[in-house]
C-alpha cells in the first residue's frame, strides 16, 4: 500500500509539473520576445529560447510611442465594460423569469435560448452588417457595441438560469433559509 501511494504522489507530481510548463510557456515566450532585438527574433541559426543577443527595450518603445496601442487597450476596455452592462441588464432578468417558468415551457425556452447562442457568428454577419449601416456605425466602436450583446446575451441568459434555482421562489423567504440551501451544514 505504501509503495502505491508513493507512486500515486510521484505520478501526480509529474503531472502538474507537465501542465505548470505546458501552461507557463507562453508567458515565457511572451516575456523573452519583448526584451529580444529583431536580428535575434529572425536568425535561424540562435537559439530561439535564450538571449543570443543583449536584450533590448526598443520593442516596448515601439509599442508605446510609435503606435496608438494604449488606445486600443482603452477602446477595448470601453467595449467590454458596456457590454458587459448591457448583458447583465438583459440576462439576469431573463434568466430568472426563465428558472422560474414552471412546466415544460420554462426548460424548453431554456434550451432554445442556449441553441440561439450556437449560430454560427457567420450566418450572422450579412443582417449584422445590414443593421451596423443602417445605424451609420460603420468604423466606429460603436458597432461592437450592438453586435456583441447578440452572443453574449443568450449564453449569459443560459448561464445564469442554474444560478437563478439558488435564489428562493419567493422573496419574502427568510435568508437563513436561502442559506441553508446553498451552504452545507457544518
Amino acid at each position: 500500500m505504501f509503495r502505491g501511494q508513493r507512486f500515486y504522489t510521484f505520478a501526480r507530481s509529474a503531472v502538474v509539473v507537465v501542465f505548470s510548463v505546458l501552461l507557463a510557456f507562453p508567458f515565457y515566450w511572451m516575456l523573452i520576445t519583448t526584451f529580444k532585438q529583431t536580428s535575434d527574433l529572425y536568425n535561424l541559426a540562435s537559439n530561439p529560447f535564450l538571449f543570443n543577443q543583449k536584450p533590448t527595450l526598443a520593442n516596448l518603445h515601439l509599442l508605446f510611442f510609435e503606435t496608438q496601442y494604449l488606445r486600443w487597450m482603452g477602446n477595448t476596455a470601453l467595449v467590454g465594460v458596456i457590454v458587459v452592462a448591457i448583458t447583465l441588464l438583459l440576462a439576469l432578468p431573463a434568466a430568472y423569469a426563465l428558472a422560474r417558468l414552471t412546466g415544460r415551457w420554462g426548460q424548453q425556452l431554456g434550451i432554445g435560448i442556449f441553441l440561439t447562442y450556437l449560430v454560427p457568428p457567420t450566418l450572422l454577419f450579412i443582417p449584422f452588417s445590414r443593421v451596423v449601416s443602417i445605424l451609420g456605425l460603420q468604423d466606429t466602436i460603436w458597432s461592437l457595441v450592438v453586435v456583441y450583446p447578440s452572443f453574449t446575451v443568450p449564453f449569459s441568459t443560459w448561464l445564469l438560469m442554474g444560478f437563478s434555482n439558488l435564489f428562493p421562489g419567493n422573496w419574502k423567504t427568510p435568508p437563513w433559509w436561502t442559506a441553508s440551501r446553498v451552504l452545507p451544514r457544518s
